[in-house]
């Protein structure tokens, strides 16, 4: 009797081990996904606004630019 419980108990152990070295596995790995996931998705955030950002530059340009033509045609007219 005294042996049948050392083996269950080491069986118990072992069991234990194996779990805790996946769970612990399991959560490094997560880590590591979930790292490339965010860089990933902060560099194509960071590309998008940038592609934003020049379409907004460029229609502010050409807002400049017509205002400065409306600006002067008016100036003329007043002259």
């Amino acid at each position: 009797m005294g042996n049948t419980g050392r083996a269950g108990c080491a069986e118990r152990q072992t069991g234990m081990l194996i779990f805790g070295l996946g769970l612990v596995i399991g959560v490094a790995l997560g880590i590591i996904v979930i790292g490339f996931l965010a860089a990933r998705s902060y560099e194509h955030g960071y590309d998008e606004a940038l592609e934003r950002r020049k379409a907004w530059r460029g229609e502010l340009l050409g807002r400049q630019a017509a205002a400065i033509r409306a600006h002067r045609g008016a100036l003329k007219r007043a002259s």
